[in-house]
């Protein structure tokens, strides 16, 4: 299985892997790296042969946010595509994720912005390399974060953890992603070994999808 952008590998048990594969711009999420998103989640939320799905970024980061240009330069893009792409990044940030059956992890390093925060938001649990760095720097740039990155970070963080981000721009550190709820549990070396060591794991449970697992959380 192929996605431009993405790598995608499908392991024992039932374990997709879901990788931004766009090193070169620190994963930075740009036209064909959302439709691609959008493409594997489409496909993902309908796999009943999958128990986990573990996100991660290629090349040291998890991602630096959605690229503006690649967005909004027309010049490059024709606006039929870039009108594609504007729909499609609020089809899998707002419904594609949200309605994914299994159980979710991320593994976070790296730079990990912006519009990358509705993935951490929607996964189950969070596990993120002391080197990881957080941030909605939107008010940086003169405009405050869109409106689904708040509502999705505000699922996990703090009220006043995710206000302090997303009015200073600040970026916060892996201790400080915790402690607002952003971050499940802080690990040595390559969180993504330990996520694929946790989905084994949880891949092999007999609560599974996590679609029963919440249902029993909220009970």
């Amino acid at each position: 299985m192929a996605d431009a952008m993405l790598k995608i590998e499908d392991l024992d048990g039932g374990i997709r892997c879901i990788g931004l594969d766009r090193a070169a711009k620190r994963n930075a999420i740009g036209v064909e790296l959302t439709l691609a998103l959008e493409g594997i989640l489409a496909r993902t939320v309908q796999d009943r042969d999958l128990r986990v799905v573990v996100f991660h970024g290629i090349g040291g980061h998890f991602s630096a946010g959605m690229d503006m240009k690649d967005f909004f330069d027309s010049s490059t893009r024709s606006p039929e595509l870039l009108r594609r792409a504007r729909a499609a990044t609020e089809r899998w940030r707002t419904r594609l994720l949200c309605q994914l059956p299994q159980i979710k992890i991320a593994a976070v390093q790296g730079y990990c912005l912006g519009t990358a925060l509705p993935i951490l938001a929607s996964s189950d649990i969070v596990l993120a390399g002391r080197d990881t760095r957080f941030g909605l720097p939107e008010i940086n740039f003169g405009f405050v974060p869109g409106g689904q990155i708040l509502k999705s970070a505000g699922t996990a963080m703090s009220r006043r953890g995710l206000a302090f981000a997303a009015l200073t721009g600040r970026p916060f550190d892996v201790e400080q992603g915790r402690s607002w709820g952003l971050v499940t549990e802080v690990v040595d070396g390559d969180p993504l070994d330990h996520a694929l060591t946790l989905a084994r794991r949880l891949a092999g449970q007999p609560i599974a999808p996590a679609s029963d697992a919440r249902t029993f959380l909220r009970d």
